[in-house]
């Protein structure tokens, strides 16, 4: 979702306002978003740098009102809002001026309060709704309602109303407001500071000034990278407002998103490395990966080669050490997914220190970094159960008799000992969610891949992503929430897949999540077409095209081929789908053999390459690049073989996949551009991707060997050379008669761009 978000995005029925949410609330009448009050439009540079604001400019006043607002759709012959500060009591709004918005202010005290708005319709139906343009939500009594967060009114208040990155530089301009009854803020008590690669510094008298309602901080010179000017006087919430130096705006269609295994890559630090686990399977305990060999990695361009723009990490936060038996085998938490306690770094894994040199390694590279956020659940030693029993419940256990994972979503356990975290209770949920943002802000995370989303309440999502947004966003950068919500394919018939899409597509929205990992194309197409041969590529473009047309479309979807929690790629592609070896997880009951022929690493090249032209944010598997392979989980996450240690096929592979990924990062269309099926037959797949006057066209041969034939229509605009940019020669072929014919061997792609645009 590409988020410019603002509280007039929002649905119908229209115009509802709260005041007083996130911290920012009481603050005059003005919708909380970052813009101006009405009041005062102009806001004039310069000004005294000194204790006392200008005399010629009036330091605004914040109220301690929270404004309740709505236009509501249809008649009603009354309008009002109740809430916990007294349910039996109904406010009236009323439309003092006629234009349809009826309002009432309420001055609560400090705290978060839910409430909902009551309409009586004509014929006197009484209807007690949601306020349509307030995202927050919260639980009272087990009944969901809308959450006004209302905020200390006498201590001052900091509104971001300007930001603007220019060239090497920026410029921002934040209003200043005195608390309630109290004294003016002077320019002593402001404090402007900029952070940058772990480290925070004040930003210079000579770049800041304070009229004495406005602060304005214009910089210049900075280095390439991401920057947070931090605003803050004493007593007020602080504004954050991240940005990045870069060549070109970032855009999160742009993401090619790494998948690391944390434990798993490489191991940049021996000392840190836990004795083996007594009781757990030896491809089920910790093998010495740690953040430390991922700076390694993004360091020796690892990740450049590939053209990736996003890693996304297994949880890093400290596990238990216990291990726990899976069908008779032992397993420890070297994947992250046991948590034990809420704001520290697994010590196997390094230490604060060390994320903070990854993170800073990876946006010297311009590459961002998402944490993997847990939302549903607590292992049973988390110092969260024993301090509060009452935050969490217990159910069936997921997958088993009568507890589908769908049916049962909410109340179902993934294990006994991994208790679900009840957001149906505010206080464990406001607690997550500022977990989540001291991670973010802590360590200048880029945006959360959010864990089993459909396993928690819907507010869950909502909350958090809004929390995001007021926190981080305000200043334009957006903050990538990429969420899991694992759904399958239901066969042909589209009917019967729209619940899929329906439960994936329900958590994404402008206060919801920036997208999904798009399940249903992966259970449509990774082993049916890649693998198996079940299909051709007329099911895959049809798949494809229904992807684009079942998701919001804003979203920027996540296709994939392969996971943490499926088995690897190559595999399926060497013993097909059906075959029961490749769903094996343990040695003992003998596993899949990594592949000696071709043809896995043909299939695996073709499957990528489809995967990383297509629309969306993909997601490369680690190891995938190279052929990696493994059976179930535990048995797909093998340590990751550093280039040194490959074979030939292997090299061959990683060549393929990071000629189509960089290709990718520096061809426009192929990351921004629409999707257009040219020629499809059952063998040959062909698109345009075409952004602006830009067209990029793509053609993969499944299986045979010969001639594709593509009809190139004439509002694509090309004609005479191409060139096959995936091809190391550089080879062309030629637009003639409305048509491209492209020799192709089996198991191959082409990427044809004008000769033209050809470097």
């Amino acid at each position: 979702m590409r988020r410019t978000r603002s509280w007039s995005h929002l649905p119908a029925p229209a115009l509802a306002v709260v005041a007083c949410l996130a911290g920012a609330a009481c603050a005059t009448s003005n919708p909380p978003g970052g813009g101006a009050p009405d009041a005062d439009p102009s806001r004039p540079d310069g000004g005294p740098d000194d204790d006392a604001p200008d005399a010629d400019v009036t330091q605004a006043e914040r109220s301690c009102a929270t404004r309740f607002a709505i236009a509501p759709a249809g008649d009603v012959t009354a309008v009002e809002v109740a809430g916990e500060w007294d349910w039996d009591t109904r406010t009236p709004l009323t439309d003092a001026d006629g234009d349809g918005t009826y309002d009432a202010a309420l001055e609560l005290a400090e705290g978060l309060w839910a409430y909902k708005l009551v309409l009586t319709r004509p014929g006197g139906a009484v209807e007690w709704i949601l306020d349509p343009n307030n995202p927050y939500r919260t639980y009272s009594e087990g009944v969901e309602n809308s959450a006004a967060r209302v905020d200390d009114c006498t201590a001052p208040l900091l509104e971001l109303v300007d930001h603007r990155v220019t060239g090497d530089g920026s410029r921002t301009e934040v209003r200043v407001l005195r608390g309630a009854g109290g004294p003016a803020v002077g320019a002593a008590q402001l404090r402007v500071a900029r952070r940058f690669e772990a480290t925070e510094v004040d930003v210079p008298a000579a770049d800041v000034t304070f009229d004495g309602a406005t602060v304005t901080v214009a910089l210049d010179g900075l280095p390439a990278g991401k920057h947070t000017l931090v605003i803050e006087a004493e007593g007020a919430h602080p504004v954050l407002v991240p940005f990045w130096i870069e060549g070109a705006p970032f855009d999160w269609r742009d993401a090619l998103v790494y998948m690391v295994m944390t434990d798993r890559l490489q191991n940049g630090d021996p000392s840190n490395d836990p004795a083996p686990a007594a009781g757990a399977d030896p491809g089920a305990d910790y093998l010495g990966g740690d953040l430390r060999g991922v700076t390694a990695a993004i360091e020796d361009g690892v990740f450049d080669e590939l053209g990736v723009r996003a890693l996304w990490l297994s949880p890093w936060v400290e596990n238990t050490p216990r291990v726990h038996d899976d069908g008779g085998h032992g397993v420890t938490g070297y994947h992250g997914y046991w948590p034990v306690t809420a704001r520290a770094v697994d010590p196997r894994l390094g230490t604060e220190a060390d994320l903070d040199a990854l993170v800073t390694a990876a946006h010297r590279a311009g590459i961002r970094v998402l944490m993997d956020f847990v939302i549903n659940h607590v292992h049973e030693d988390h110092e969260y159960v024993d301090a509060h029993p009452g935050w969490f419940r217990t159910g069936c256990q997921c997958g088993t008799p009568g507890c589908d994972w769908t049916t049962r979503r909410l109340d179902c356990s993934f294990r006994p000992y991994l208790p679900d975290v009840d957001w149906t209770h505010r206080d464990a949920g406001e607690q997550m969610i500022a977990d989540a943002l001291w991670w973010i802000e802590r360590f200048d995370l880029d945006g959360l891949r959010v864990d089993a989303v459909k396993h928690v309440e819907d507010l869950a999502i909502i909350n958090l992503s809004t929390r995001v947004h007021e926190t981080f966003e305000r200043g334009g950068t957006e903050y990538f929430l990429l969420g899991e919500t694992a759904m399958g394919w239901a066969g042909h018939d589209l009917s019967a897949n729209l619940p899929e899409y329906a439960t994936i597509a329900r958590y994404i929205g402008p206060f919801g999540l920036s997208g999904q990992f798009d399940f249903v194309l992966y259970h449509a197409t990774a082993y049916r077409v890649w693998a198996d041969d079940q299909y051709g590529m007329l099911h895959l473009d049809y798949w494809t095209r229904q992807s684009h047309a079942q998701y919001p479309a804003d979203a920027v979807m996540t296709p994939f081929v392969g996971s943490h929690d499926s088995e690897r790629l190559i595999t399926l592609a060497t013993y097909g789908s059906g075959n029961p070896i490749v769903h094996r997880k343990w040695a003992s009951e003998g596993l899949p053999a990594a592949p000696t022929t071709d043809a896995p690493f043909d299939r695996a090249a073709i499957a990528l390459t489809w995967m990383l032209t297509v629309p969306g944010a993909p997601l490369l598997y680690y190891g995938d690049e190279y052929g990696e392979h493994g059976g179930a989980d535990p048995d797909n996450r093998h340590m990751w073989v550093a280039p040194g240690g490959r074979n030939a096929r292997q090299n061959n592979l990683h060549a393929r996949v990071a000629r189509a990924g960089r290709l990718r990062q520096e061809l426009l269309p192929l990351r921004r551009g629409d999707y257009r099926p040219l020629t499809v037959t059952e063998d040959v797949l062909s698109f345009a991707r075409t952004a602006g006057d830009e067209v990029v066209i793509v053609v993969i041969r499944r299986a045979g060997t010969g001639d594709a034939v593509v009809t190139v229509p004439p509002e694509l605009g090309l004609s005479g050379t191409l060139v096959d940019r995936l091809d190391p020669g550089g080879r062309t072929v030629t637009v003639t008669g409305g048509q491209v014919v492209v020799p192709m061997a089996g198991r191959s792609a082409a990427v044809l761009v004008p000769a033209a645009a050809t470097p």
